[in-house]
């Protein structure tokens, strides 16, 4: 089984896809960022097309790998000026990938970040989860990659037998 974590935002996406199997080897990981930037007079079409292309791309990505199952970040509505664009781009992308065969989920990324971190941050919590992430040995990711690899470990979490990452609360000080 392959998983793909995935990070929306309104002008791009980062994805990351992690076998079940992974153990922990940053070499199995594969990483994604896809998206594009459209002038602030774009048309509606030309907006709807940028929803769909991003859509596409990821399918695409998903299919390469082999992907069976799609944890994807949950909206962040107190961004209320980007709120309602990228409940658009995540639509377009769910139904993409409900098209394509591929099982969703939800991941609430502060369960995904509390997971990782064992007790999240008042503040900066996607850079920590970024520096612990590559203090472990991953790549060089982007903030973005970082937090989609960070909702697919949430998902790894969810099958026995996985390799995730997980902390518990009395771990960190």
């Amino acid at each position: 089984m392959i998983l793909m974590g995935l990070d929306l935002s309104v002008t791009a996406a980062a994805a990351c896809v992690v076998p079940l199997s992974w153990d922990g080897d940053f070499r199995r990981v594969k990483t994604l960022v896809v998206g594009d930037s459209l002038r602030r007079d774009a048309t509606d079409e030309q907006r709807a097309r940028r929803c769909e292309g991003i859509a596409l791309q990821l399918v695409a990505f998903a299919r390469l790998h082999g992907v069976t199952e799609c944890w994807l970040e949950g909206y962040a509505y107190s961004q209320r000026s980007a709120s309602h664009t990228l409940g658009e781009v995540g639509g377009v992308v769910r139904l993409e990938l409900v098209r394509a065969g591929i099982t969703l989920h939800t991941a609430n990324m502060s369960t995904a970040r509390k997971l990782l971190l064992g007790k999240i941050p008042r503040k900066g919590a996607k850079h920590a989860a970024h520096a612990v992430l590559h203090a472990a040995g991953s790549p060089a990711w982007s903030l973005d990659e970082a937090d989609a690899f960070v909702a697919v470990n949430l998902g790894l979490s969810e099958h026995a037998g996985a390799w995730c990452f997980a902390q518990s609360p009395e771990a960190v000080s």
